[in-house]
């Protein structure tokens, strides 16, 4: 057998033309080029469909047939759901009719296997007959010789004796209804399976759609009898239904700790003012994200409590500009207007940036660009909705809910009570005069910031691209030498399947002997289907129990099957993998392969850390080869009918139908179980000379030679590669085991022509961080570009973009702390980061130039514009952190590492800014620079930024 595997290029547009082309082209190439009695070639293009529901239907009184009859009872009901697109059925055992005999009794009666399968074959077909033409009409013709019955096929005569007494095959043969001899088996809770696949068409609510297949579920229940259970192996809708669940769960808890941030932070007033922004912008969001087509699932709701601390930022400047303008004795109803038009210019900029940074995520293919898109949409969403509520609503809410000021001067004098916020302002006061008179020494400590944060990166953060799935689900898997029987197999898996069992954390378990569960997961790769392979898809209590559980059951399964290689494995995030480390061996001779895998292996299993080393050719096995004498040309045999006839006596070959109703039964003829056990028993095969019409034993006409063949040999891109696989013991990140191996790999002497490659994690981290590090370049040059439509200054433009780099220590300090790994999600954080980070820049800058336009220097207008603008440049980090704070405290492995750099990493920016930004700006700006500000007439120094 001979599979491909087919990955289509991004620029692919429409696959199935692709596939459409692909199966057309294939029966040219079979028509023409393959030899006679190729099965295929068949192209499955459904292999990548997910699977909504996997449903059980288990039962130990029922009989296969039986358990299909239910099984299309259920699909009849589900195809009433205009929701469900296809059901599959699997574990379906088929019943046959077995005509089974053997060589002395063949021999003995003088028929010929071959004699009887073409004769079962020609009674058995219907034809045309014709029809006679009478006077009056035509009468058509009938031929009613094929079988409904196995009686009818027993009494078939199939020759006569040396006596003319006749012969029918049931003299000479046991004709017997069982069932095929199987390719795999299923069961389920260790009961007797047949399982049911339902996919959802595209566009539907999952979680309603699930609801709907319950109550149909429920329906066809009562018409089973009550030994018949039906066990929902995978539930999609209850997964989905779960994560977005939990997801909202952290969402209300990040409004509301925003809330109260800014309420213990502001006065009452004004922080109700500022707070009702969140309701207000994410309702916007919510109706444009139906009316764009946007999805509510969990990386919708991820990119909204990211940007949730935000979606304030605006209204927070808004509202803290508006009571500026009060305390410097602006009418109420003109600060209102004031509040939002003096700021529009800055707020829409510092906006569009964050956006900006967010949007070329779009740009990212793949499977990981399909999992990431809905992030920047929603992110640029909710940010818009912010600025226009923060533009029209806030203003109005400022000038109905606050009548004055935080320094009302119509107030009596009196005892002035010192707020947080006034201790913050005389502390940072204190460190902006140090940092002033201290130029050198402030630029250079902000700088070496980037080189601890390097010094971070490389040794305390560990590095691990996708973590592993937050499901309560995980795969033990069995591979068994090649070769291997299904029912050795099979006795191997039920060893684990004690374990699974008996332990209380299991709800549900399926077993897999031969074949592997049907695709549930976008991350799960099916494996091919053979005989030496088992897997048990385990179903857990909760997602924290699979982590405990399958590190228990992999220390105790290592030991349980000596002979074969069973391994636990979680579910991943990601592009699929068949191992975290890989080393591909790319040449064209198997022995020369074979044995740069074995030098590869030797190093890989001495490296601490390793598990589970092995490669992907398999293990070489046993067969048998028939090479035929001259004595078998000269009686007429061919290697062609010598095949053809020891495959029909052995593995039994169908030569018919029999029809039951609707239902198809093949007749399969082979010799007994019993006479085609041994290679005795194959040498003792009696076969028909065409010439002589004698019969032969086949140890007479041909060699028996026994052989070792290779297990498997694969190709990548159609050059053969033997591929070294480890797994990576507890603790051990896949990085850290490359980076291990690799200098001695490196150090191998390879023959011409042979070359050594890295796959695994490695390759898709090297595959997708290329496009990561295109997408940040492309939000670094639009931020840049918006910054210089801004300021029309490049040293002001550049002293922004300074700030990027100035918060890599906080980004990756946030991930040592909270014990994260850098990987994908932390990386989006950085490109998230880089937009977040000058907004505060931004603010300053542009203040800064607004105190010169009003007659202060380039000095005075910059400190002051850093300790006027302290309080929402720290209330707006403060949200923007607290808001992803319960994403931390989740501890997911998944959005924990973005949530963990864009909390710290905007907290520590926040700093950064504040004293840097001040610093850069008085020494690299110069009167020249700003000529056409500070030669304006100087006027009234206002409050209204």
């Amino acid at each position: 057998m001979v599979v491909v595997n087919v990955e289509l290029g991004e620029k692919v547009k429409n696959p199935d033309v692709f596939w459409s082309k692909l199966r057309h082209q294939l029966l040219v190439v079979k028509s023409l080029e393959l030899p006679q009695g190729v099965r295929g070639p068949i192209v499955n293009s459904d292999f990548g469909d997910t699977e909504a529901l996997v449903i059980g239907i288990e039962s130990d009184q029922a009989s296969f047939a039986q358990l299909k009859q239910y099984a299309q009872k259920l699909e009849d009901n589900l195809r009433t759901i205009p929701a469900v697109s296809k059901i599959k059925r699997v574990g379906d055992q088929q019943q046959e009719i077995v005509v089974s005999s053997n060589s002395e009794k063949l021999s003995q009666y003088g028929v010929d296997m071959q004699q009887v399968v073409k004769l079962l074959q020609s009674q058995n077909t219907i034809g045309a007959t014709g029809s006679i033409e009478t006077q009056t009409q035509n009468a058509p013709l009938y031929t009613s010789g094929y079988y409904t019955k196995e009686n009818e096929i027993a009494n078939q005569i199939v020759g006569a004796s040396k006596s003319g007494a006749l012969v029918r095959l049931g003299d000479i043969a046991t004709i017997q209804r069982d069932y095929a001899e199987p390719t795999s088996k299923i069961t389920v809770n260790g009961h007797k399976t047949l399982i049911l696949t339902v996919q959802m068409h595209e566009g539907n609510n999952i979680v309603d759609f699930g609801k709907t297949v319950d109550g149909k579920i429920a329906e066809t229940m009562k018409l089973f009898p009550g030994d018949v259970k039906l066990t929902s192996i995978v539930n999609q809708p209850q997964v989905v239904n779960h994560n977005v669940s939990h997801f909202i769960d952290e969402f209300f808890l990040a409004i509301f700790s925003v809330v109260i941030v800014v309420i213990l932070l502001l006065p009452f007033r004004i922080a109700s003012v500022a707070a009702m922004a969140i309701p207000m912008t994410v309702a916007v969001t919510f109706a444009l994200m139906h009316a764009f087509g946007i999805e509510l699932h969990q990386v919708s709701l991820a990119a909204l409590i990211v940007v949730l601390g935000m979606v304030v930022d605006d209204a927070i400047v808004i509202a803290d500009n508006y009571v500026e303008l009060l305390d410097a004795g602006v009418e109420r109803w003109t600060a209102a207007w004031r509040s939002a038009s003096d700021l529009v210019v800055p707020v829409l900029a510092a906006t569009v940036t964050i956006i900006a940074s967010f949007m070329p995520m779009v740009l990212l293919t793949g499977s990981v660009g399909e999992f990431i898109n809905a992030l920047p949409w929603t992110v640029a969403i909710a940010l818009a909705s912010s600025f226009i509520v923060a533009m029209v609503l806030t203003p109005l809410l400022c000038y109905v809910f606050i009548k004055k000021g935080l320094h009302d001067p119509n107030s009596e004098a009196g005892p002035k009570k010192t707020s947080l916020l006034d201790r913050m302002q005389n502390g940072y006061n204190a460190a902006l005069d140090w940092a002033i008179h201290h130029p050198k020494l402030t630029i250079g400590l902000s700088l070496s910031t980037i080189v601890l944060a390097g010094l971070l990166y490389t040794r305390g953060v560990r590095q691990k691209f996708f973590p592993a799935a937050e499901r309560n689900q995980f795969v033990v898997e069995l591979w068994m030498p090649t070769s291997t029987s299904l029912d050795k197999t099979e006795m191997a898996i039920k060893k684990v399947e004690k374990l699974v069992q008996a332990d209380k954390r299991v709800t549900s378990f399926a077993t897999f002997v031969g074949t592997s569960a049907p695709r549930f997961y976008y991350n799960f790769s099916p494996e091919v289907p053979v005989s030496n392979y088992a897997q048990i898809l385990v179903n857990t209590s909760d997602e924290h129990t699979t982590e405990a559980l399958s590190d228990e059951l992999q220390e105790k399964v290592e030991t349980l099957i000596p002979e074969g290689r069973p391994q636990i494995k979680l579910l991943q995030q990601g592009q699929p993998l068949k191992a975290p480390v890989e080393v591909r061996i790319i040449g064209d001779d198997l022995n020369r392969l074979k044995s740069i895998g074995q030098q590869i292996e030797g190093i890989v299993k001495k490296a601490p850390g390793s598990a589970l080393v092995r490669n992907d050719f398999g293990e070489d096995y046993y067969g048998i080869s028939i090479q035929l004498k001259d004595e078998a040309s000269r009686l007429g045999f061919t290697t062609s009918s010598i095949s053809q006839l020891i495959y029909t006596g052995f593995s039994g070959a169908p030569i018919t139908t029999l029809y039951e109703g609707n239902n198809a039964v093949d007749v399969v003829f082979r010799l007994d179980k019993q006479n085609r056990e041994t290679t005795e028993d194959l040498g003792n095969t009696y076969l028909s000379s065409p010439i002589t019409n004698g019969r032969v034993p086949l140890r007479q006409i041909a060699d028996l030679m026994p052989q070792w063949q290779t297990g498997r040999i694969m190709h990548r891109n159609g050059v053969r590669t033997l591929t070294v696989q480890s797994e990576t013991s507890k603790g051990v990140l896949p990085a850290e085991l490359l980076k291990t191996i690799r200098p001695a790999i490196d150090q191998i002497q390879l023959p011409a022509g042979y070359r050594i490659e890295y796959g695994g994690e490695y390759a898709n981290k090297q595959e997708t961080f290329s496009q990561m590090i295109t997408v940040l370049v492309i939000s670094l040059v639009l931020i840049f570009f918006i910054l210089l439509f801004q300021f029309r200054n490049l040293k002001e433009a550049t002293i922004v973009m300074l700030t990027i780099p100035l918060s890599l220590f906080g980004a990756l300090f946030g991930l040592y702390i909270t014990s994260n790994n850098f990987g994908f999600t932390a990386f989006v954080g950085l490109i998230s980061l880089s937009g977040i980070v000058v907004r505060n820049a931004i603010i300053l800058v542009d203040h800064t130039n607004e105190l010169m336009r009003h007659g202060m220097d380039i000095r005075t207008a910059a400190i002051e514009s850093g300790k006027r603008r302290l309080r929402p440049i720290f209330l707006t980090a403060t949200a923007a952190a607290i808001g992803v704070l319960p994403m931390i405290m989740s501890g997911s492995p998944m959005w924990s590492p973005l949530a963990s750099v864009i909390a710290v990493g905007v907290l520590w920016s926040m700093v950064m800014a504040l004293l840097t930004v001040p610093v850069l700006y008085i020494n690299w700006v110069k009167p020249a620079d700003k000529k056409d500000i500070l030669t304006t007439q100087p006027q009234p120094i206002s409050h209204e930024v």
